[in-house]
């Protein structure tokens, strides 16, 4: 098999690098494969591309969310796989997908793992156009990952999510938006909206409990203006997805959704910041072949 490791640099505290050199050492087929390193934002995608347009038949993302979305922009609609090692902040694409968290795991499925089709999620800004594996969302949630994305890397999992939630907290204050979700008009102010392809992110906040990414669907999270004090209650019930069934939460599945809001109102895309409402998302069913957990296995 003909296989490229792409490796993000400053994964993991800057640790992917040694993850990929311990790994390869230790597991006999991935010595074959060969490995670049990212040089900057936006360089995974052009190795991935590059990639399977020389014909390689998978492409293994070394990093984390952020990484895992590059390359997936790069393979949709392609014959080439994506596998994943994850060494990232959060890791919840590749905890959706079954993806072990141990890097020898995750290595060992990602050389021998069968690819199956998945979903992708897809958003559309004035400014950009891209795919998300994972969520996307609007509103008090990118405005932390915006902030996230600033801090020093000094730990990862869910504590710079908890951060970026307390920052963002004391200045948010929630828009009026008009959101089309398929045929449905709704308009109110709103606190967060998340589209997901999958069920968590954040480090592990199961935004969309039910969401999957073989169902042709996309799961919506919406959350109406709350007070901050309803906010620091609700927000570490949504890492077990406690928060379905609270008063200001509704979950709806769309094929397409349009959002326009008062004012500006930052959008992301699996983390990383796609401009800046008025937006419109979608699903392209099947678009990504990837290689993940059986089908049959719990992703959690």
């Amino acid at each position: 098999m003909r296989a490229l490791a792409i490796v993000n640099p400053a994964a993991g505290k800057r640790k992917a690098p040694l993850v990929w050199q311990r790994v390869a050492a230790e597991i006999d087929g991935l010595r074959e494969w060969e490995c670049v390193m990212t040089e900057r934002a936006g360089h995974a995608r052009e190795l991935a591309a590059s990639a399977s347009a020389s014909g390689y038949e998978r492409v293994v993302a070394v990093g984390g969310d952020g990484t895992i979305c590059e390359v997936a922009n790069a393979l949709a609609h392609t014959d080439t796989t994506l596998a994943m090692i994850p060494v990232g902040t959060g890791n919840d694409c590749s905890a959706s997908l079954g993806v072990p968290s141990d890097p020898l795991g995750a290595a060992r499925l990602a050389l021998s793992g069968t690819p199956r089709a998945i979903d992708l999620g897809f958003v559309k800004t004035v400014q950009t156009r891209m795919y998300f594996v994972n969520v996307a969302g609007f509103g008090f949630d990118a405005e932390v990952a915006w902030r996230v994305n600033r801090m020093p890397r000094l730990t990862g999992g869910t504590l710079p999510y908890i951060g970026g939630v307390l920052q963002t907290l004391l200045r948010y204050r929630s828009p009026r938006m008009r959101i089309r979700a398929d045929s449905r008009l709704i308009e109110r102010r709103v606190f967060l909206v998340a589209v997901a392809n999958q069920p968590s992110y954040g480090g592990g906040m199961r935004i969309a409990p039910d969401a999957r990414s073989d169902d042709g669907e996309l799961d919506v999270c919406i959350v109406s203006d709350l007070s901050r004090l309803e906010v620091l209650r609700l927000v570490p019930r949504m890492y077990s997805g406690g928060h379905v069934g609270h008063p200001a939460v509704e979950l709806c599945r769309v094929r397409e959704l349009t959002v326009e809001a008062e004012r500006g109102v930052r959008c992301q895309a699996d983390g990383e910041l796609v401009g800046d409402l008025p937006a419109s998302f979608g699903v392209e069913p099947g678009a990504l072949r990837c290689v993940t957990a059986p089908v049959d296995r719990p992703s959690f």
